[in-house]
């Protein structure tokens, strides 16, 4: 999953919903939103489904 967050506060989250991203995905998405946010730390996160402890519920 891709994350973005600004200012301590999570802006943006890509593939969190227990569905998870490809790589090449991720590095799109990751890519895209760097460009869109430059000031937003970007980061690809692996993600597992929310019901077996993954992000944000870990």
């Amino acid at each position: 999953m891709v994350v973005a967050f600004s200012r301590g506060r999570l802006r943006c989250e890509v593939g969190g919903d227990g569905t998870g991203l490809t790589a090449a995905q991720a590095s799109y998405f990751a890519r895209q939103v760097r460009q869109e946010q430059p000031d937003q730390i970007v980061a690809i996160l692996p993600a597992k489904k929310s019901w077996l402890g993954g992000w944000p519920y870990n």
